[in-house]
């Protein structure tokens, strides 16, 4: 991943960290969810739009699930921690998968070769994409002495911050996203479950209902 941005993505990123320091640090001291490593925003933000490709060739929107829930994953092949997290994956997608909770593994640092074979070679717990030349990718960067990495779209503009991997985002059927987890998170806890199971039982009406404006820049400082 390149260590240098370009100054405008730069103020972007610093922009979405001033923000939204203060409400998330005080959403991690109240939040029960937290023993499941599961983090929620005080409000729900927009995110934009992903648009990647599936080994098989198929280019799939993150739009295309909306009406769904998603868990938005990041991940890599050789990441220890996301071995950890792949049975809890597995089971959601087994109790879950028909209830319209979606899992989507993204991986932006393994060639897609790689990728690729892996797909064809493992079972895994969610769909596999990677970028497919449409010119998403993760940009690391150096901030306030810690090095954090950023997904950033074709216009180099930052949408999602990937400190590490396994990164997951719960994205609500709107298309928000309404928390987080870096490392593996206890999805098979009953809080993560309630929340799984509110956010599903929203998903029948949501789409029908009118919603408020919504931010499109997610952090997690």
């Amino acid at each position: 991943m390149n260590r240098s941005l370009p100054h405008s993505l730069m103020i972007i990123i610093s922009l979405i960290l001033l923000a939204l320091i203060t409400p998330m640090q005080s959403a991690k001291a109240a939040d029960p969810l937290t023993q499941a490593n599961i983090y929620l925003y005080p409000k729900p933000h927009k995110v934009s739009d992903l648009v990647l490709k599936t080994p098989t060739g198929q280019t799939v929107s993150l739009n295309d699930y909306k009406g769904k829930v998603v868990l938005l994953h990041f991940w890599s092949i050789t990441c220890p921690a996301c071995k950890i997290e792949e049975p809890l994956l597995e089971n959601l997608r087994r109790s879950h998968g028909g209830a319209g909770l979606e899992i989507l593994g993204v991986n932006l640092v393994d060639p897609p070769t790689a990728i690729q074979k892996h797909a064809a070679t493992t079972r895994s717990p969610f769909s596999i994409l990677f970028d497919g030349g449409r010119g998403f990718s993760l940009r690391t960067v150096e901030m306030a002495g810690k090095r954090t990495s950023f997904l950033v779209n074709p216009q180099q503009e930052a949408i999602l911050e990937v400190p590490g991997f396994p990164t997951t985002y719960i994205v609500d059927c709107r298309g928000a996203a309404v928390g987080y987890s870096v490392g593996p998170a206890r999805w098979d806890t009953p809080p993560a479950q309630a929340l799984l199971q509110k956010l599903m039982v929203e998903s029948r009406t949501c789409m029908s209902q009118p919603g408020g404006r919504l931010d499109n820049k997610v952090s997690m400082r």
